[in-house]
């Protein structure tokens, strides 16, 4: 009778762990073979480090990837367009102005729950082509909106397209434009390229990501991610494929990196 109880026991023990461990063993295959397809560093090495932002928004999906971002517990950044949050443009009343509202209350949202806010300008412009006018007045106007919500000291400024940055030498007068307006601007390290269609199918752009991570077997790198949250070429719609498959990435990105907060990479800054 004892050894009977005992047998019912161990049975009743091993249902009521086996799946939290086949869940951990899951877990581990998974990493493994992350790991071995990029050719990440092994697990008894040191993690990459990695920090996430976003682009465009805000967008339509942004309060879905806050969500996945708070269960997550991630802190990331955003690089808000100024028009996507200038409500006094629209009309009170009308269907633009109800959405620019709810996008402003997202921005609060971002700015609450701890993430970090910059200026992807007012416009999605090539800053390289607009003359010393247009340029000064696209980032003025989106120092003018969004002013309340940056959380660093000097706030932060990320061009679009990267246009201005990447090409500083052949085009000076753009990061001097940010100097003078006491910008901080905002680079990355790599690309998820998931605002390219081609690439918006499976986990191309995990692979994307990951890929320049762990270098696919050569140095690798860390650092700052560029994704994208909001369109900007439409008012409200958001990178829906994106929003979609985040929460489906992040384990897979934890195989290899820890994610950490903006200021752990750029020293110079400071909470506001």
């Amino acid at each position: 009778m004892i050894i009977l109880k005992n047998t019912l026991l161990s049975l009743f023990s091993f249902f009521l762990i086996s799946p939290l461990l086949a869940t951990q063993v899951i877990a581990s295959d998974e990493c493994n073979a992350v790991r071995t397809k990029y050719q990440c560093p092994s697990q008894d090495q040191p993690k990459h480090r990695l920090h996430l932002s976003f682009d465009d928004g805000v967008g339509s999906v942004t309060p879905k990837i806050l969500d996945i971002l708070k269960r997550e517990n991630i802190k990331a950044t955003f690089l808000v367009l100024g028009n996507k949050v200038d409500c006094k443009k629209y009309k009170a009343g009308s269907q633009s102005h109800k959405l620019c509202q709810q996008r402003l209350a997202t921005l609060k949202r971002i700015k609450r729950e701890g993430h970090d806010i910059g200026s992807h300008s007012y416009e999605h412009y090539h800053h390289t082509k607009l003359n010393p006018a247009q340029l000064n007045d696209t980032i003025m106007r989106s120092r003018q909106i969004l002013n309340p919500y940056f959380t660093t000291k000097p706030a932060i400024f990320r061009l679009p397209y990267g246009d201005g940055w990447f090409n500083q030498k052949e085009h000076p007068q753009v990061m001097q434009a940010l100097k003078d307006a006491n910008f901080f601007h905002l680079g990355w390290e790599m690309t998820a390229y998931d605002w390219n269609e081609k690439y918006q199918h499976g986990d191309q752009i995990l692979d994307n990501v990951l890929g320049q991570l762990c270098g696919n077997g050569k140095r690798g790198r860390d650092g700052v991610v560029l994704f994208h949250d909001g369109v900007f070429e439409n008012e409200h719609e958001g990178r829906v494929f994106t929003a979609n498959n985040l929460a489906r990435w992040i384990p897979k990105m934890r195989c290899v990196a820890d994610f950490k907060p903006l200021l752990h990479f750029k020293k110079n800054l400071k909470k506001k």
